[in-house]
């Protein structure tokens, strides 16, 4: 297996439960990693999974405000299944930063592991 990732992608966006969360905002960190089969060399960005497309599904999917940062690794991670195909594993992790608790907290996180 090839695995092929992007780590400590920074966003700023505005998932969260409480309204603030919608109108503030908060910084995330995303990693994402991807497994596919590599039984040959790889000479050509076709066979295999372009890190600029995953940067690009999750830039636009964290535009979309969600409440659970579970629906927003849900949708990061169904994405890429579309996108590419041969993906068999993914991990997404999705961290908060400084999230509003009122205690010094560095963040909170979700990771989700798929096997397809």
């Amino acid at each position: 297996m090839l695995t092929i990732a992007l780590e400590q992608v920074h966003f700023h966006a505005y998932h969260g439960f409480f309204p603030e969360e919608t109108i503030i905002g908060n910084d995330f960190i995303v990693d994402i990693y991807v497994r596919i089969p590599a039984t040959t060399p790889i000479d050509d960005l076709s066979e295999t999974v372009n890190y600029q497309g995953l940067y690009e599904i999750a830039a636009a999917l964290m535009k979309t405000p969600r409440a659970l940062l579970e629906e927003v690794v849900f949708d990061i991670s169904r994405e890429i299944k579309q996108t590419y195909p041969a993906v068999q594993q993914s991990t997404v992790t999705l961290r908060k930063m400084n999230p509003p608790m009122g205690a010094s907290i560095r963040n909170s996180m979700v990771t989700l592991e798929k096997q397809y």
